[in-house]
């Protein structure tokens, strides 16, 4: 099993872009894995660039699957599990909930990796959250014979993604990526950070407040004191096994760990051609500087809390037009052709993906780093 939360507490640097580059990407490099993409985002990004971004009808394709009977969507698997968990109806397979991207992509979107599974967002998940918030602390079970529920509620919401990821992971045929909010403290940012087995998490070079993010996201996840890992820590010991549900009978419960630090990406590098070696592989000098800071400071921060550090430090290039050419028509970076017109977001011109010039060997330069991350997954 290989479970990725994509997650930073930090807004616009990339992270639901990320997700379905790396999500493209890692379906080429394991054709014999399926790859699944759970949306834990309100705003739905991932989900509108895996239904074929805004240009081929991303938002449609969202609503017209909030509107199926049944939904399939992140919201209708979480109210199910709230309904049905608690009360004893036993858990949703989340596999009756995902779907095939290419299925539903507009007519004029080209096809994704056949190997690409999504859990769509949904514009609806914030209503589910305020519910799913409200699942009431029940008494402690007590009496000669005790009867009636036993759990914590805090632990048993955030457990419906983790039991999600283990059915769609039973052996070592998939990759699972998780995309979350920017915001700690939303259940569905715990959800994802409880579900997954690695953290990957990104940061600006330019932007001082995306690289400070790294380290708050560090201190929210695992500060001794006030940490999510001390929290969770905190209610196992209080709601040891077994559980039961209102019925009373035993509730079979995944156990939760926090994912541990596995991939930190410099993304938003600004691609300059350094004279010798290969065109738009190295970051410059500047960036190179940043990125060494980085990794001392973040070091520091992990073995202040005493957790692992993260084992691998890439960086991906600032795609620009480029990365909202992708976005807008839900295209991965991989099938970008030289030659072609492009529609941009926002205009009734088209983008010129040009043969000559300097086109080809930045193009060739982003899809390289690209893979070389994506075969970290």
């Amino acid at each position: 099993m290989s479970s990725y939360v994509v997650w930073a507490n930090k807004g616009g640097i990339g992270k639901s872009t990320l997700s379905f580059q790396l999500a493209c990407s890692a379906a080429h490099e394991n054709p014999k894995k399926t790859v699944y993409v759970i949306d834990l985002s309100p705003q739905c990004d991932v989900s509108r660039m895996l239904l074929g971004g805004g240009h081929n009808g991303g938002e449609e394709s969202i609503l017209a699957l909030m509107g199926g009977s049944p939904r399939k969507t992140v919201q209708s698997y979480l109210s199910d599990c709230l309904n049905n968990v608690p009360t004893g109806h036993g858990w949703p397979d989340i596999r009756d909930y995902i779907i095939k991207p290419n299925d539903h992509r507009g007519e004029g979107a080209e096809d994704l990796p056949d190997n690409i599974r999504l859990l769509s967002g949904d514009f609806d998940l914030e209503r589910t959250i305020a519910l799913i918030e409200q699942l009431p602390q029940p008494p402690r079970r007590a009496g000669r014979a005790p009867t009636g529920p036993e759990f914590s509620q805090y632990l048993l919401i955030r457990s419906f993604i983790k039991h999600g990821v283990d059915q769609l992971t039973p052996g070592n045929d998939a990759i699972v990526i998780i995309d979350t909010d920017p915001y700690f403290n939303v259940i569905t940012t715990h959800m994802g950070l409880l579900a997954a087995e690695h953290w990957v998490t990104a940061y600006s070079p330019n932007s001082q407040a995306s690289q400070f993010a790294v380290l708050r996201s560090l201190e929210f996840m695992f500060e001794p004191v006030s940490g999510l890992k001390r929290f969770v820590g905190d209610e196992q010991s209080r709601y040891p096994n077994p559980w039961f549900d209102y019925r009373g009978n035993p509730m079979l419960v995944p156990t939760l760990e926090m994912a541990e630090p596995f991939l930190l990406i410099a993304n938003m590098t600004n691609p300059y051609r350094l004279s010798g070696g290969q065109s738009y592989t190295d970051p410059q000098r500047l960036h190179r500087q940043t990125i060494n800071s980085i990794t001392d400071k973040v070091e520091a921060e992990a073995d202040l809390y005493n957790v692992a550090r993260f084992p691998n430090h890439e960086h991906l290039w600032d795609m620009r037009r480029l990365g909202l050419i992708c976005d807008y028509n839900g295209v991965e970076l991989q099938s970008l052709q030289l030659g072609r017109n492009y529609p941009e977001p926002g205009s009734n011109k088209s983008y010129h993906l040009n043969r000559t010039g300097g086109t080809p060997n930045q193009l060739e330069g982003y899809q390289r780093r690209l893979r070389h991350v994506s075969k970290l997954l």
